[in-house]
């Protein structure tokens, strides 16, 4: 050897390389979708999701007929039960509360608590 570095690339003698030789593949010229080509599927997309939209009104306004209710009707008891469950849920969670301070006080775990008072875990 001369001292000089080595010459080895693409399709050079020796082991190889790991980085292919672009210049012998053939690339084809990315070509992106015409604008319209776009435009129209995006317009069927929306037309699709206006058609979805559709049915499933007619499907809640049956299913509201058969209830006898209208929209604003079944908001309303929506809105009531949801307030229900909030109530319910901080009713529940303050139980949880003094069932673990009773248990602390007596040196009991929560769980022997709930036993003694006839209460269930997933109660």
């Amino acid at each position: 050897m001369d001292g000089s570095p080595s010459k080895r690339g693409p399709g050079s003698a020796g082991a190889p390389s790991l980085v292919p030789d672009c210049a012998s593949e053939q690339r084809t010229p990315f070509t992106a979708a015409p604008e319209d080509e776009r435009k129209q599927a995006l317009r069927a997309a929306v037309d699709a999701l206006k058609n979805s939209l559709q049915a499933q009104a007619q499907a809640r306004d049956a299913l509201l007929g058969e209830a006898g209710l209208t929209v604003d009707q079944a908001r309303a008891l929506n809105d009531e039960l949801i307030g229900r469950l909030h109530r319910y849920n901080d009713i529940k969670d303050a139980g949880q509360i003094l069932f673990g301070k009773l248990a602390e006080l007596k040196g009991k775990t929560v769980k022997e608590v709930y036993s003694d008072y006839s209460v269930g875990l997933n109660d």
